[in-house]
């Protein structure tokens, strides 16, 4: 069933408030869970480096999930007419999306490939997330390698 118009409009801000909402908490869940599990393994002053660097690619993978959860989103989300297109691209396969998500995600810009249409606002909330979540992701680094760096 085609989509035109203000359905189009509200299917995206809907795939993109589900997007967001989904990303914020899983990172948040994430955060969480490494802080304690860095804290609960502290007794040890040799394996705190370790803890850094565990902690380090559990953000990784986080910011990778949320890559993936936006990407489905675009993909599903350019399957149907009016919710927007990709310039330059007839068809949309899920890796392509992927990769137009860590575009936007990292707010490196879309060069040859311009979303168009109502993805727009997808685009731009996504690229708002993503400096949120690496920000977040930063600063919880920092507090980390404050505690666990500590010249003796």
């Amino acid at each position: 069933m085609p989509m035109g118009g203000a359905a189009g409009v509200l299917a995206v801000i809907a795939g993109t408030l589900l997007a967001t909402g989904l990303c914020v908490m899983l990172h948040y869940e994430g955060l969480y869970r490494m802080w304690r599990y860095a804290h609960g393994h502290t007794t040890h002053t040799r394996r705190q480096p370790v803890q850094v660097l565990l902690a380090i690619f559990g953000v990784m993978a986080l910011h990778m999930l949320q890559i993936v959860i936006f990407g489905t989103v675009w993909w599903g989300l350019l399957q149907f007419p009016g919710t927007g297109t990709v310039a330059n691209i007839a068809h949309l396969q899920w890796h392509g999306a992927l990769f137009l998500s860590s575009l936007s995600y990292t707010s490196l810009g879309f060069d040859a490939l311009v979303p168009m249409g109502a993805v727009r606002i997808l685009a731009s909330v996504e690229a708002l997330t993503g400096l949120v979540l690496v920000a977040w992701s930063a600063s919880f680094a920092f507090l980390l390698m404050q505690r666990h760096w500590r010249v003796e």
